[in-house]
């Protein structure tokens, strides 16, 4: 069986996603595609602007034939601990052959050399210097070291959004030591978070914003996509707004104390204490990462401090590994694939609540925080859903 991974959120899925898993399957002799996708809260700390049996119901009628799930400690997570949970499921499958990822660069070697660099504990040990003394964020103490190691050309391919994660793809690779083959696809026409329009491609994000801003978006999105926004939208269960939840966010932070903190993933420096700061002169939570953002410190992780601390991820649950394969959408490959990892491998596959009761305790622990993530993501919709949604609903199959 000659199968491809890709690793993705489809936050909403667009052409751009459409073209990927077509170059995925023309590269690698038309091989099945599993997609391993973030479930209702992204990377970005905030919730998806669409539930997630609905986004694996887009990917698989535009060409993947299996989604899973990335459990919310590691979808809400750092770009490296979000590509090294994804990559051990992929690997934790036992049948994925290719690894394949957008990026603005196709030179898959210079990609792993950066990987290589960034794996060795000498050269992590300078960055973290660097970091120290320059007072940098980490993003830039990691390409001031590779730009001495590597050279100007190296440093620079770390400077786009999609490279950055194409890295951390590699590098995930690297320390597990798998044998998937990294496939790296060249974006089309636009970057990764970019306000531009070409054509028919755009970026997830300007389609959120032309969402949430009323205006027409259809032209960006396969016709399979609008038509399952559309039906959401009817049922009053698109478009999820943050914004619904910002009062509880607010409530949550403005009860806490620094002790609170203490165990929430990716506390540094006594960062805490600016946040909580901010939060007593803040009546909005844009003010508050206004506020808490430094150059060490981007908007983007304040934002997942805050998520994380808001639903209850803990940074013992970050540093582990994803404990299960969860199953959200497939087709008649997709069983083909299932029945494939089932028969040679022991990995834990959830297709239903009942199989929860097979799991350890960790992996239990790490299925109940995400449908308490579920139940809380429920209330950003335009219609309030109830607990339990994330127990009863059930995988989406298209023939």
């Amino acid at each position: 069986m000659n199968v491809s991974a890709i690793i993705a959120e489809y936050n909403p899925f667009h052409n751009g996603h459409k073209y990927h898993i077509e170059q995925t399957k023309r590269l690698t002799d038309n091989s099945f595609v599993m997609v391993i996708m973030s479930g209702n809260f992204v990377q970005r700390g905030e919730p998806a602007i669409i539930e997630k049996r609905e986004r694996a119901k887009m990917a698989v009628a535009a060409g993947a034939d299996l989604v899973v799930e990335l459990p919310v400690p590691w979808a809400t997570a750092s770009a490296e601990r979000f590509a090294k949970g994804a990559v051990y499921i992929a690997a934790q499958a036992g049948i994925v052959n290719y690894l394949s990822f957008g990026c603005e660069t196709q030179d898959t070697q210079a990609l792993s050399q950066i990987a290589r660099i960034l794996n060795d504990k000498v050269y992590s040990r300078e960055i973290k210097n660097y970091y120290d003394d320059k007072m940098c964020s980490y993003a830039q103490a990691r390409t001031a070291v590779v730009n001495e190691v590597l050279g100007k050309d190296c440093s620079e391919i770390m400077l786009k959004p999609n490279n950055i994660l194409a890295i951390e793809y590699i590098r995930a690779l690297q320390s597990l030591k798998s044998p998937i083959k990294p496939l790296g696809i060249a974006r089309q026409s636009v970057e990764h978070d970019s306000h531009i329009l070409s054509g028919s491609m755009t970026s997830a994000m300007n389609i959120r914003n032309l969402i949430k801003t009323g205006r027409d978006y259809k032209v960006f999105v396969p016709q399979s996509t609008y038509d399952i926004l559309n039906c959401a939208d009817n049922a009053d269960k698109f478009p999820s707004l943050y914004s619904r939840l910002e009062t509880a966010v607010l409530a949550d932070l403005r009860k806490k104390s620094p002790a609170d903190f203490a165990f929430v993933s990716d506390i540094a420096e006594g960062i805490e204490h600016r946040i909580l700061d901010a939060v007593n002169s803040s009546v909005t939570l844009n003010e508050v990462f206004d506020k808490v953002k430094t150059k060490r410190y981007a908007h983007a992780r304040i934002r997942r401090i805050i998520l994380s601390s808001f639903l209850g991820i803990t940074e013992s649950d970050v540093n582990s590994l994803p404990p299960y394969i969860r199953v959200l959408a497939l087709n008649d490959n997709g069983r083909q694939m299932l029945k494939e990892m089932k028969s040679k491998y022991f990995f834990p596959v959830v297709m239903k609540y009942g199989d929860v009761k097979y799991l350890d305790n960790n992996a239990k622990n790490i299925f109940m925080k995400e449908s308490v993530a579920t139940d809380i993501y429920n209330l950003s919709l335009p219609q309030n859903r109830p607990c339990g949604t994330d127990m009863t609903d059930e995988i989406i199959y298209l023939p």
